[in-house]
């Protein structure tokens, strides 16, 4: 009996894992990057694409689900951690935090029209005319 309410527990009220890609402003040539490459654009330590071009990253809050979802799954961190990186960037004035927008549909449009532009979006979202960026 005991292992039907525990099936039925995880079954019926834990979130399911929603994958997450990867996306770039159309003008970014680059179609995959290495997991610590993606670290290095999302902690800020690096500021410009191969071309020189500046790197502009929009991310959600730190307690929305697709955000936590890409910081365990890209970035293989907890959504704590990068908050963290991000926050001795600003506060010993070296550097500054990305972008943080309300909604991924926000999200979504400032990738797609801010040149240099990276971010994430939920897996099976329609394309939106911005690149998607293969981990690998």
């Amino acid at each position: 009996m005991f292992k039907y309410l525990l099936f039925f527990i995880v079954c019926f009220f834990t979130a399911p894992v929603q994958a997450v890609q990867v996306i770039a402003h159309p003008s970014i040539e680059l179609h995959h990057l290495s997991p610590a490459q993606l670290r290095a654009l999302f902690s800020m330590r690096q500021t410009q694409w191969p071309d020189g071009s500046a790197v502009r990253v929009f991310v959600l809050s730190s307690d929305h689900p697709l955000h936590q979802n890409f910081c365990k799954e890209q970035l293989r961190m907890f959504p704590y951690q990068l908050d963290n990186i991000w926050n001795r960037l600003s506060f010993s004035g070296i550097g500054s935090r990305p972008q943080q927008v309300a909604t991924e549909q926000e999200l979504i449009e400032l990738v797609q029209s801010t040149p240099g532009g990276i971010g994430y979006r939920a897996g099976n979202a329609n394309d939106t005319g911005v690149r998607i960026i293969e981990i690998r």
